[in-house]
């Protein structure tokens, strides 16, 4: 079984991505360009769905976890600028 890095953490992959695209939104809430901010954060928290997609597929309980996890604080800090 020589699978790579990316291909056995792929779930870390989808929350690294979604943390970045989350936190460009945050600094384009700090500019003052409320519009972008909130597109980047929606960008990260569509990453994050698909990856819970793809983890139900895959089957992978514990990344599905964690994914929702993480989904769940992105929602919750989102609603701060609503």
């Amino acid at each position: 079984m020589n699978r790579g890095f990316a291909q056995e953490h792929w779930v870390l992959g989808g929350i690294l991505v979604s943390l970045l695209w989350f936190v460009a939104g945050e600094q384009s809430f700090r500019n003052g360009k409320a519009d972008y901010g909130m597109l980047s954060q929606s960008m990260g928290v569509i990453v994050l769905l698909v990856t819970c997609g793809w983890a139900i597929v895959r089957k992978e309980w514990l990344g599905l976890a964690f994914t929702t996890i993480v989904l769940g604080v992105e929602l919750r800090l989102i609603r701060r600028y609503k």
